[in-house]
């Protein structure tokens, strides 16, 4: 894979660190660790439900008498903070390998922002496997789409304009271009924070709602034990 994503990039021509602000090293890291903790916080909520389901321990876990979005969010919380110190990790030992100075406050706040919406897009995910109890798309979709659109390997200018026009609606793209931004020294694209923090919300309201719809569509159904 990343023999081929190389070709591509070689199709840019001379003058890709120019183009960019960084080098590819350093551009292909940094697509990998905030996409690879996106769709971590999109899986954990899920993956939380799941395991309670095959356990048989999901109905048990939702009569505690607090509120079940919540008791979902607390399941794959602690996943989902411990997903953070290990990317934390990782980024220190990139930063070792590749050199550069500390990471500055603004690229880890496009990425927590970035997180926090794609956690509310795993809310839906989980809402989803509550009533399936085994696989949903929104996860495959979106894992798929912002890996290939999102500027993670490889920058949009490589793509046609129908495509480019494309992976400028996806939030990733938003929070490389952040993200990037912050690490280089250099403005960030226009509109790209507004952007970004607009879906996050719109995710986790979204996020919540699905969940609630499909924890109250089980109740109803009597599957809530089923696996």
């Amino acid at each position: 894979m990343l023999v081929l994503v190389g070709r591509v990039v070689a199709l840019a021509g001379p003058g890709f660190e120019e183009q960019v602000g960084m080098p590819y090293t350093s551009y292909a890291l940094t697509g990998a660790l905030v996409h690879g903790f996106g769709m971590s916080a999109l899986g954990v909520f899920r993956r939380a439900v799941r395991r309670e389901q095959l356990q048989g321990t999901f109905e048990q876990l939702l009569s505690s008498g607090r509120s079940p979005v919540a008791v979902v969010a607390l399941a794959g919380g602690v996943e989902l903070a411990l997903q953070a110190v290990a990317y934390g990790a990782l980024a220190l030992g990139a930063v070792a390998i590749v050199g550069g100075g500390i990471v500055p406050v603004s690229a880890l706040r496009a990425a927590a922002l970035y997180s926090l919406g794609m956690a509310g897009l795993g809310l839906a995910s989980a809402g989803v496997i509550v009533i399936s109890k085994e696989g949903e798309p929104i996860a495959w979709a979106f894992g798929i789409l912002s890996a290939a659109l999102g500027g993670v390997c490889f920058p949009q200018f490589l793509l046609p304009d129908w495509l480019a026009a494309c992976a400028r609606s996806l939030p990733t793209t938003h929070a490389l271009d952040l993200v990037r931004a912050a690490l280089a020294g250099t403005a960030p694209p226009e509109g790209a924070a507004v952007s970004l923090a607009v879906f996050s919300l719109a995710a986790i309201i979204l996020g919540v709602a699905a969940l609630h719809l499909g924890l109250s569509h089980a109740r109803r159904a009597g599957t809530l034990s089923r696996y």
